[in-house]
């Protein structure tokens, strides 16, 4: 488990496939946690408002996917 802290989505992209969006964090391309399809729609909303308001987040990165995130 690694939280990188303080972190910027600089970049989102998604596809109209099931439960397939990304984002660009902290340097690198990660894959929104796919396990339930909520989550994949809850990061992507989180993400998306981080990016608007230049907010930080704070991400849990497990295997290059992300699992958890907090907006500050």
């Amino acid at each position: 488990m690694a939280w990188h802290d303080n972190v910027h989505v600089d970049a989102l992209w998604t596809i109209n496939e099931h439960a397939n969006a990304w984002g660009w964090i902290d340097g690198a391309w990660r894959k929104f946690d796919d396990n339930h399809e909520d989550s994949v729609i809850n990061m992507a909303i989180l993400c998306a408002n981080a990016k608007a308001g230049g907010r930080n987040i704070n991400a849990r990165i497990e295997d290059n996917r992300l699992k958890e995130i907090y907006v500050w």
